[in-house]
């Protein structure tokens, strides 16, 4: 079976997941309907973003994380999660349109690890 394309899909996706990233505020995550105490779920949409092929796609993933952190008390729609995945995508689409080094990316992205607001 031959990967290459898909390696190639996949490198160009992780290009725009730390473009992304290094814009991305995570203070905001309530913004992309997830809780801002769980901030390992950072790590879960840079790894989950490679694959998926579409916004809905991803907004069934966005309310996976949610559902498995708040269950029953969710407040958000299904629907909600997929209006908040779109944002993403057209976010990610935005961001990739920028010429933008990424030297300063892992520093910006560790930086933000395990931040929590009490």
């Amino acid at each position: 079976m031959n990967n290459k394309p898909n390696q190639a899909f996949n490198q160009d996706i992780y290009t725009m997941v730390e473009k992304h990233m290094m814009y991305w505020n995570p203070m905001n995550l309530i913004e992309w309907c997830l809780p801002d105490e769980y901030s390992i779920e950072i790590d879960h949409i840079v790894k989950i973003l490679p694959y998926m092929k579409s916004a809905e796609e991803l907004g069934n993933q966005v309310y996976w994380i949610m559902q498995k952190y708040f269950g029953s008390h969710f407040a958000r729609s299904t629907e909600e999660c997929y209006h908040i995945a779109d944002k993403i995508y057209k976010n990610l689409e935005y961001i990739n349109s920028l010429n933008t080094s990424f030297v300063s990316f892992n520093l910006y992205f560790n930086s933000f690890k395990g931040i929590r607001r009490d």
